[in-house]
């Protein structure tokens, strides 16, 4: 087990590391729009954010509210561009290019995607990052990893170890019910709680020096899954805000149902023949 300045370094390297590659990706979806770049830009702002709060469970004094509130706005304005991205690879993927291009869900969704690009575009200006770094860099520099010590009895690992526990804790209480049909609630919830503890695992495997790669696997092939599912969702919703020829909308909502019943179908299987269990660290 590393010492406590070791584990300071580490963790201050990582919580630096995850804000100037947010930074980075920033600028890179200013210049291009592309889906890559914001998947990888909406990414790179969750993962700070998981940095973030565990920065908040170590220290004593945690002045993080102001930036994760900047960030997470960040992640969700994100969010729609994404899902009228991915909602056009699937739609046309599965009618074909010409068709596609040709229908009125087509050209809808390509006249969403620039209004979308705008918006965030807006959005991207308006963060206030050399403020949000200024703020950053003070936590860096003030992160003492020795006021564990002060305030808990407890080391190091048995507060990653408790802190991994309680994010387990939500996926144990959805998996149950996560392959019920109609279960889209429990399925969203060990979503999210599957993707904190991914999350949490990464940033302890470099912390801490643990090899983690086949928890880490794992969980990987159920967020797969569930955000192929989740997507089908946010499809739905995205659709029934459209106007949309009824035939053109029964079609898609046909090509919904059948994909939801396929990926829970895979689902139920990976859960039954690769049960996810809590990993001790």
């Amino acid at each position: 087990m590393p010492d406590l300045s070791v584990v300071q370094e580490r963790f201050s390297g990582i919580l630096l590391a995850h804000w100037e590659e947010l930074l980075r990706l920033r600028r890179v979806v200013l210049k291009t729009s592309d889906l890559d770049d914001i998947h990888d830009l909406r990414v790179a702002s969750r993962r700070f954010r998981a940095v973030l709060d565990l920065y908040c469970r170590l220290s004593s004094k945690s002045p993080k509210s102001g930036v994760n509130k900047s960030v997470r706005k960040l992640t969700r304005t994100l969010g729609g561009l994404r899902n009228v991205d991915e909602s056009r690879i699937f739609f046309q993927d599965r009618t074909g290019t010409d068709t596609f291009a040709d229908s009125v869900l087509g050209r809808t969704l390509s006249g969403l995607r620039s209004r979308e690009v705008k918006r965030i575009g807006k959005v991207l200006i308006s963060f206030e990052h050399r403020k949000l770094d200024r703020i950053v860099r003070k936590m860096v520099a003030r992160l003492n990893m020795d006021r564990i010590t002060e305030r808990s009895d407890l080391s190091i690992p048995t507060i990653f170890s408790e802190v991994s526990a309680g994010m387990y804790r939500p996926i144990q209480e959805a998996l149950p019910v996560s392959t019920i049909p109609g279960h889209r609630a429990e399925r969203h919830s060990l979503r999210i709680a599957i993707k904190k503890w991914r999350y949490f695992l990464e940033i302890s495997a470099q912390v801490l020096e643990r090899d983690y790669s086949s928890v880490l696997e794992q969980l990987k092939e159920y967020q797969s899954y569930l955000g192929r599912m989740n997507d089908i969702v946010e499809f739905e919703i995205l659709l029934r805000g459209l106007e949309l020829p009824k035939s053109e909308l029964e079609h898609a909502q046909a090509i919904m149902v059948a994909e939801d019943a396929s990926l829970l179908a895979g689902f139920r299987e990976l859960a039954e023949c690769n049960p996810l269990k809590h990993h001790e660290l």
